[in-house]
């Protein structure tokens, strides 16, 4: 027996949609704020990526202590504000980055002789976690995962599939041409219209005067609640 879409709430996968592209930009902004302020390591896996958006600081100043390796005595962990002063990583830009926070530059052919950048704080894990699924990594950073996006998506459809739920549906179908059919042969006042759609949950094709229509939305979440 085929089932019949009877609603889909095209906001909600509208915005999930747009949380996926958002989250995935998110991700490549990460990666090209890390690797434009050092060039001691790339990020050429998603577990290389888990980890830096798991602590971008300390993932960077981690970088920072294993790729330059500077040899203390008494087997001290380097400073690594001090690491990146010796070796001019502009490490308090990126942190400023991270935490999108402003940064002053200097700009020498510029009337004033500093500008200031403004910034937006990076992707943080649990918002990376929670659309992980639906990005893929590549040689070039993440694009979207078609296909578990478009899998994820079906949720957002409602379908009349048992034999209740689909007699649900055919009720108000059937419904909706009676009353169309008799306003066809009776005329009826857009006021007794309005108030008759209101009393059978239908809606009208013109907000408040038209044909009765279905209102779709009401019969999914009878449908939701129907488990027969």
């Amino acid at each position: 027996m085929d089932k019949i879409l009877i609603f889909e709430d095209t906001g909600a996968k509208n915005q999930f949609i747009a949380n996926c592209e958002t989250t995935k930009d998110q991700a490549n902004d990460l990666i090209n704020v890390f690797e434009s302020y050092q060039d001691l390591a790339e990020i050429t896996t998603v577990d290389h990526f888990a980890a830096l958006v798991s602590d971008p600081i300390a993932y960077y100043d981690e970088v920072l202590r294993s790729g330059l390796n500077l040899q203390t005595p008494g087997n001290r962990t380097p400073d690594p504000e001090t690491l990146a002063k010796l070796f001019s990583y502009d490490r308090p830009a990126y942190v400023a980055t991270i935490r999108g926070l402003p940064i002053t530059e200097e700009c020498k052919g510029c009337k004033t002789k500093t500008i200031i950048r403004k910034t937006k704080a990076a992707l943080t894990e649990p918002r990376f976690n929670a659309y992980r699924s639906y990005l893929s990594f590549t040689t070039k950073g993440f694009i979207l995962n078609e296909a578990e996006i478009e899998k994820h998506c079906e949720r957002f459809k409602t379908f009349a599939e048992s034999e209740s739920q689909r007699a649900i549906h055919k009720h108000f179908t059937d419904l909706v041409e009676i009353l169309n059919s008799h306003a066809d042969q009776y005329p009826l006042p857009d006021s007794v219209k309005e108030a008759t759609a209101k009393a059978f949950n239908l809606g009208l094709s013109q907000g408040i005067s038209g044909n009765f229509i279905v209102d779709k939305q009401f019969i999914s979440n009878l449908i939701a609640n129907n488990n027969g």
